[in-house]
């Protein structure tokens, strides 16, 4: 029904023929994996038309895959995890997680780990103390890994969402990971960025479309004349701005350009001229791409000369993905 390619079954307490016999019945054009560490604690399966695995690492309380789609040239790293019940028995568990390096690809982990990472991960009951979660808070801290989603499994899986769902089959619950395709939202919606007002031309065009009469008044007319200023404003960032990220790398790579042919004719006029001319065009694009990230991350607290892209483009998909609505229930 989900159209699941690629999972594992927890505490599955089989035997490897049992296991065999299994796959043979129920699991046609599956391919599964376990081994005497793993047995009967964690089984893994994928559709082999689909996905290729190699197991990279494994430990008694979790398998490491490297995952392969067919047809396709992007790779991620799966985790998973079944842990022990004490605190002593999983430290083996942590330190083997910590020590896993996955070269930038998307990684995901994903099981039980029989602990919370959260004081707010368990109802009722024996309230959490600091003890409990310092394990799963400090893997988390080490291996740079965030409630889905991360940052690169953005990058490569947009949209994804985790769903737990109760079956009938189990008393425990399992959880569905979904990358789901972007549909068309419709037109994109306006927005108005601070740095252009900088530009030297935004009065003239606000004042100019403002000034315009209207055959309406009232508060109509005020609404038809912020329409109007919109489309106007739309058509002006298109063709005035342009693209931000964009125009601040070309210049940039400009004055880069620039700044190496100043210095290798020291005496060329020219040269130095261009030079100077270059700086004021990448510090005009520089101040308008920071104002731009500020403004798109919601971080105010950017010092100028603090340029810290990678960090602030994550700000930035993190924000993106967590106001996005990704499904809804009616009545």
């Amino acid at each position: 029904m989900n159209k699941v390619g690629f999972c594992a079954l927890l505490e599955n307490k089989m035997k490897k023929d049992k296991v065999d016999d299994m796959m043979t019945k129920l699991f046609f054009g599956w391919e599964h994996y376990s081994s005497n560490v793993t047995e009967g604690r964690i089984l893994v399966l994928w559709k082999k038309s689909f996905i290729k695995v190699q197991v990279l690492l494994e430990q008694q309380q979790f398998v490491h895959c490297l995952v392969k789609f067919t047809g396709l040239p992007m790779e991620i790293v799966v985790t998973f995890v079944y842990g022990l019940n004490t605190m002593v028995e999983r430290l083996d568990m942590w330190r083997g997680l910590s020590s896993i390096h996955v070269m930038k690809k998307p990684w995901l982990v994903v099981g039980d780990f029989n602990v919370v990472f959260n004081f707010d991960d368990k109802m009722g009951g024996k309230a959490i103390s600091a003890t409990e979660i310092l394990d799963s808070t400090a893997l988390l801290a080490h291996s740079q890994l965030a409630s889905l989603k991360s940052m690169d499994w953005i990058d490569a899986l947009p949209n994804s969402i985790a769903e737990l769902q109760w079956d009938v089959h189990s008393d425990h619950c399992y959880c569905l990971i979904k990358a789901l395709k972007l549909g068309n939202l419709g037109i994109k919606p306006f927005r108005y960025f601070n740095f252009c007002i900088a530009h030297r031309r935004f009065k003239e065009v606000v004042i100019d479309s403002w000034h315009k009469p209207m055959a309406v008044g009232g508060l109509l007319g005020m609404t038809k004349k912020f329409l109007r200023l919109k489309h106007i404003l739309k058509a002006f960032n298109r063709e005035e701005i342009g693209d931000v990220e964009q125009g601040y790398h070309q210049a940039k790579g400009d004055y880069q350009l620039a700044l190496t042919r100043a210095q290798a004719s020291p005496t060329d006029t020219a040269a130095q001229e261009a030079e100077k001319i270059a700086a004021v065009r990448y510090q005009d694009h520089y101040a308008r791409y920071i104002s731009f990230l500020i403004q798109r991350s919601k971080v105010t607290w950017l010092q100028k000369g603090d340029d810290n892209n990678s960090y602030f483009h994550a700000c930035i998909k993190k924000r993106r993905e967590e106001n996005r609505i990704v499904s809804f229930l009616n009545e």
